[in-house]
């Protein structure tokens, strides 16, 4: 892991949420994931960090002005693989 794109981590998707900073490796990514009623949400990133408790599939993460939804995180021996969800409506 590179760890060198700074990520803020919130539990909203509003700034006055916000929890804390830490380095992460971005790395882009497709996946989909589709719902029984017909809508699908596509992942277009991924991120990879140490294991840090305040990630969970509840939280938002920001970076390059661009606020994602944690959807799955899959938690390997010492670090990290969480997807994201790029919102279609920013609310930095």
């Amino acid at each position: 892991m590179f760890k060198d794109t700074p990520i803020r981590i919130y539990s909203t998707p509003d700034s006055a949420s916000y929890i804390k900073s830490i380095d992460a490796d971005i790395q882009p990514f497709n996946k989909s994931i589709a719902f029984e009623d017909g809508y699908q949400i596509d992942i277009i990133s991924r991120l990879f960090c140490d294991i840090d408790e305040s990630i969970t599939e509840e939280s938002y993460v920001e970076f390059a002005n661009e606020m994602y939804k944690v959807m799955e995180i899959k938690k390997w021996d010492d670090y990290l693989e969480v997807y994201l969800y790029k919102l279609k409506r920013q609310v930095l």
